[in-house]
């Protein structure tokens, strides 16, 4: 697990995302599940499914609108990779 706090910025790009697809698919479904977690203070905690999750469907599966807005989300805190590695 790995706690975070999400810039302002970081809130509005999550918050893009409908909640009605949550069950669309897997980046739907993670990306809901995130928004359902995050405190309004911006700090979440990140389980390691998660962890896991994140820099799969943002670099595994193509190049669409959920990638950049994966990277735009997580790409501050856990580095350009997504890895936790900055």
């Amino acid at each position: 697990m790995k706690t975070i706090t999400l810039n302002e910025q970081e809130l509005a790009i999550l918050g893009r995302q409908d909640p009605e697809t949550e069950t669309d698919g897997g980046w739907q479904s993670l990306l809901v599940g995130l928004q359902k977690v995050v405190q309004d203070n911006g700090v979440i905690t990140l389980t390691d499914t998660q962890l896991e999750r994140i820099p799969r469907y943002a670099f595994n599966y193509g190049n669409g609108g959920w990638e950049g807005r994966l990277l735009g989300v997580f790409g501050r805190t856990l580095g350009p990779g997504l890895d936790g590695h900055v």
